[in-house]
């Protein structure tokens, strides 16, 4: 739980607020937090405006939070994309002064609430209205949780609604949902309403309520080879098949998994940790820590093969050559083979 959110709810508002991080589900929860608990359902459309800065200049912003309120008693004002603030270079044409800005930092009126939402890592400190805004704002970290923070939200928000959950089904959640906490919550509403009655939820609840993406079911399907699981992995393969999806969108997606894993082992053989893996190659966390595990049923010998069997058949699919899902039936079963013994 985000310790603003407390604040909010008991209505001790902050004249501004600056949402760092790129989790939409924290930022879209404070924005919601904000919106329930500052205006009245009547008054929303006079009292609240949403500004995106790459198409609206930053004077028109304060502008809009100086405006007497109509009707209630504030006014929310939510302002993204501060690109100003920044070291990214953006396509945007708009020129902000930022004067009125700085003065609003410095003064902020008493019947408005500023939002700044900056979906980046960080802000260019080295600027001096960066330095400005952290010192008056009350900042929100939005930032994407690591296994043990994502796991204590699953488990908050079980206790919050009076559920009970098996450690093994909240482990399973957080590995069909590849770590994402917008997902893992989403799926876990689903459950919760699923299981409304007994208050229960199980390993199987999970398996066969949770929504997997495309991507999670290529782990699924690498995870049934390392395990010499032919008939699990085929059973995806084609259930995959009559989803529509395309033999070569498939190939490419265990290509890049394998190539994932081809990276990590390299890595940690240089000593790197998963979490150095992680921010090394941009990924997050939980698919280093998925790639590890499987990483280790191979060698690096293993697995740089594998990917030239692979780009081999990408070329072969894409220039017509034989039966396209077929040959990737052909490729899983000789999978079991390339496995470290």
């Amino acid at each position: 739980m985000i310790a603003e959110w407390k604040k909010i709810e008991k209505k001790q508002f902050a004249p501004i607020y600056l949402i760092i991080g790129t989790e939409d589900y924290i930022i879209n929860e404070t924005k919601k937090r904000l919106v329930a608990n500052i205006l009245d359902t009547e008054d929303t459309d006079f009292n609240y405006a949403n500004f995106d800065l790459d198409e609206t200049a930053i004077e028109q912003v304060i502008e809009e939070a100086e405006t007497i309120p109509f009707f209630g008693d504030r006014r929310l004002i939510v302002a993204s994309n501060p690109s100003f603030l920044t070291t990214e270079k953006t396509k945007s044409k708009i020129e902000h002064r930022t004067a009125r800005f700085e003065d609003y930092l410095n003064e902020p009126v008493d019947y408005s609430i500023l939002v700044i939402i900056a979906r980046v890592e960080k802000l260019d400190e080295r600027k001096k209205l960066t330095k400005l805004l952290k010192k008056q704002a009350t900042i929100v970290d939005a930032k994407r949780p690591n296994d043990a923070e994502l796991r204590k939200w699953v488990q908050s928000a079980i206790k919050n609604n009076d559920f009970s959950m098996e450690i093994p089904a909240i482990e399973r959640l957080m590995e069909l949902t590849g770590g994402q906490l917008t997902t893992a919550m989403n799926e876990l509403d689903k459950l919760m309403l699923y299981k409304l009655e007994s208050r229960e939820i199980s390993v199987a609840d999970v398996e066969s309520l949770v929504v997997r993406s495309l991507e999670q079911n290529i782990f699924l399907l690498l995870d049934k080879m390392i395990a010499l699981d032919i008939s699990g992995a085929l059973s995806i393969y084609y259930d995959l098949l009559k989803q529509k999806e395309e033999p070569i969108k498939i190939l490419a997606l265990i290509a890049s998994q394998f190539r994932l894993l081809t990276q990590i082992k390299l890595l940690e053989k240089q000593g790197f940790s998963q979490q150095q893996v992680a921010q090394k190659l941009k990924v997050h966390p939980f698919r280093v820590k998925i790639g590890a595990r499987q990483a280790k049923s191979f060698s690096y010998e293993q697995l740089t093969a594998t990917l030239e069997r692979l780009a081999e058949m990408d070329f072969e699919m894409k220039t017509g050559y034989g039966d396209k899902a077929q040959k990737l039936e052909w490729f899983l079963f000789s999978l079991q083979d390339q496995r470290v013994k």
